[in-house]
């Protein structure tokens, strides 16, 4: 009992009417009585290579259900991948000029349309109806959805078909097979379109209830998702240097920004060690030192003045067709682990909150002056600063590194550093030289107003290193020999098992439960034209839907776990997959 409390558990909550569709997956289903509705449940750990997991589902019907006869309880994992790109030849033309006249009038006082549709916003007809008929015409984009479903099993619920409210138990037998990590697809940012070229995946483990009826028919009824912990065998951790070339943030034309042209520049880069090695843990941190370099002209004077560090995700596609397509934004993804935070509202003050998120710190320059008697000469001359001591936090959710079907889950540590630019420089954004050259103008009037000045002209360089390897938090055991991935030939599926013999499957070597998995049988879908949609799993308005309920365990199980064993560590320990 104790070697599963420290298992996540998860419980998946989800109500459907029949009448809605089912997934993209599954057949479609005849009309079932159109008031019947469903709710189902599922409460198991997540799942961790070889291991045997014991679980609950529980199915509750509401209405007018007398046609339902069977039950079964399934779990797929499936990922997708989704673009939309501009053709190389049919470049995206430039946004028309947009003005914002906000002159309030006597007619705005009955006005009943969103201020967009009012005076405020002036623009040219003709040149927004072409630039929007280049944007609309489909031709003039490829557009592409494809899904692959990893496995797919199912089990029959052996209960009484004329209960309404029932429980019952099952088990999975999890090969020893690294899947990858159950990503929230939940959250996460994404372009709505227009003019915007768009590159976006997701993927899902999750738990189905399929109700059959006497007529022949099915419906499946989604009950939640749970998540995967790879497992990650130790390896050197290397203590590498690289630099990393930096460069100005892309332009932007809607921002009234453009590549300035300036031949005299000085180029900088940043040379990064981490003597720890770059292996850090979820909910971590790793140190590392920074030296910048400056190669320029000795009678510029621009300096760096600080310099920031952080982690974010990163993805590199495999598809040839999305080789080199900058993505407009990074993605924001996070992998499923259960919340505490809850917990403090609940009336559990006991209960410590383990994730403490500190933020990568920037770290002030001190920089080299050129020497005095080159300082009005036009010579090349490289100086470097001091070395920089910096720390960069890693996520309690951050996602390990682990190659998909179609990605490869990577971390960078990105840099940005600021400038004190040499007064002849150009601006890069029109925008914010116009207000400077104002401010000038108007020095003598900032002791009449109450606004601060605008701070000094900065420029602002940044760039990005592929150089941490994230691992999971994952408990220390027994040597295990490494699982094979889900890609491999020999990769192996899970399977639902009898839950009368998970004790006696505990029992057995790995190795030999292995041997009773079947192997893999994926299956890949293109979507038809014209119905390809970016987002397919994770499209409720309401951000718990999915339910993802370790957060529900930790609100059950957690307060009675941690009533005999009160010390923080224990608390952290219990929200690891094992």
């Amino acid at each position: 009992m104790l070697r599963w409390l420290s298992l996540v558990l998860v419980l998946a909550n989800n109500a459907a009417a029949f009448t809605e569709l089912p997934s993209p997956k599954c057949k479609e289903p005849a009309d079932p009585p159109s008031q019947c509705q469903a709710s189902a449940w599922v409460r198991a750990p997540d799942m961790v290579p070889g291991e045997v997991i014991a679980g609950d589902v529980k199915i509750k019907l509401s209405g007018p259900c007398t046609d339902a006869e069977s039950y079964t309880l399934g779990l797929r994992y499936k990922e997708k991948v989704f673009w939309k790109l501009r053709r190389e030849d049919a470049p995206i033309p430039k946004v028309p000029r947009l003005t914002y006249n906000w002159t309030f009038a006597n007619s705005d006082l009955f006005r009943v349309r969103p201020f967009q549709s009012s005076n405020f916003l002036d623009y040219n007809e003709t040149e927004w109806s072409a630039y929007e008929n280049s944007i609309q015409n489909k031709d003039l984009w490829s557009m592409h959805e494809e899904e692959r479903i990893a496995f797919e099993i199912k089990s029959p619920l052996v209960t009484d078909p004329l209960s309404r409210n029932f429980t019952t138990q099952f088990g999975v037998m999890v090969p020893n097979t690294n899947y990858p990590p159950g990503l929230d697809c939940r959250v996460g940012f994404m372009s709505n379109g227009g003019a915007s070229d768009i590159i976006s995946s997701e993927s899902i483990y999750e738990y189905f209830v399929e109700i059959g009826f006497s007529n022949g028919t099915t419906s499946e009824i989604p009950a939640g998702m749970t998540a995967f912990t790879p497992f990650y065998l130790s390896t050197e951790n290397n203590a590498p240097s690289v630099n990393v070339s930096l460069s100005p943030p892309p332009a932007h034309s809607s921002l009234n920004m453009k590549p300035s042209v300036d031949r005299l520049r000085s180029n900088y880069t940043i040379e990064l060690s981490f003597p720890e090695g770059t292996h850090v843990h979820q909910n971590s941190s790793v140190n590392f030192t920074a030296v910048v370099h400056r190669t320029g002209y000795t009678n510029r004077t621009d300096i760096p003045v600080e310099l920031c560090a952080f982690s974010a995700n990163g993805i590199e596609w495999h598809s040839q067709d999305l080789q080199n397509k900058p993505q407009p934004f990074s993605p924001s993804i996070k992998v499923l682990v259960p919340s505490v935070d809850h917990m403090q509202h609940s009336g559990f003050s006991q209960v410590p909150t383990p994730h403490s998120a500190p933020h990568s710190p920037c770290r002030e320059i001190k920089f080299a002056a050129t020497p005095a008697p080159l300082t009005h000469e036009s010579h090349i001359f490289s100086t470097s600063s001091e070395p920089l001591s910096l720390s960069l936090y890693v996520n309690h959710d951050a996602v390990p590194d682990f190659s998909t079907y179609y990605q490869k889950l990577v971390h960078h540590v990105n840099l940005n550093l600021h400038i004190a630019p040499d007064p002849s420089e150009p601006w890069d954004n029109e925008f914010e030289k116009t207000l400077w050259e104002k401010q000038i103008a108007d020095a003598d009037e900032f002791d009449w107003v109450p606004w601060m000045p605008m701070q000094t002209h900065r420029r602002y360089l940044s760039g990005n290193a592929n150089i941490l390897s994230v691992i999971p938090m994952q408990k220390e055991g027994p040597v295990r020999s490494t699982p094979v991935h889900y890609l491999s030939d020999k990769a192996r599926q899970p399977v639902f098992v009898d839950p009368s013999d998970i004790a006696d499957l505990r029992l057995m070597l790995p190795e030999e439960r292995d041997l009773m998995a079947p192997l893999t049988q994926p299956s890949i879908r293109v979507f038809a034209k014209g119905e390809e949609v970016p987002r397919r799993y994770c499209t409720s308005a309401d951000m718990r839907y999915p339910i993802y309920v370790g957060d529900t365990w930790v609100r059950k199980v957690l307060p009675m776990a941690v009533e005999g064993q009160r010390e923080e560590d224990a608390v952290d320990h219990l929200l690891v997959v094992q």
